[in-house]
């Protein structure tokens, strides 16, 4: 079976840095050790931190390493930027609402 770490390594074949998925694991609350479950998998951390990796994609530099080059286009950088969001939205919306301020008329007169 597959660990956390490697299913979070599988979002794309881009060599995405390991203390950067450490980095956000850590923030979300995600154990990279534990055993990669369809509860797991399906959980809001886990979610939050594959949605982090994806808009960190989406601004990574194209680089060559041992042979290989890694680029983006600019429609890939705007799909994984767009899925984020969307990840980010789903799980995040009573945070968001509660961060937001609410303006409109609060008196008796104009």
């Amino acid at each position: 079976m597959a660990t956390v770490l490697e299913s979070l390594k599988g979002v794309n074949s881009y060599p995405i840095p390991l203390r950067t998925i450490n980095q956000q694991a850590l923030i979300r609350g995600v154990n990279l050790d534990e055993e990669a479950t369809q509860e797991i998998l399906t959980g809001r951390a886990y979610r939050l931190t594959y949605a982090d990796l994806l808009m960190w994609l989406a601004f990574a530099p194209d680089i060559s390493q041992g042979g290989q080059s890694f680029s983006f286009t600019d429609e890939q950088r705007l799909r994984f930027r767009r899925r984020a969001m969307q990840i980010y939205g789903e799980l995040e919306e009573d945070e968001v609402l509660a961060n937001t301020a609410v303006y409109g008329y609060k008196g008796s007169r104009l």
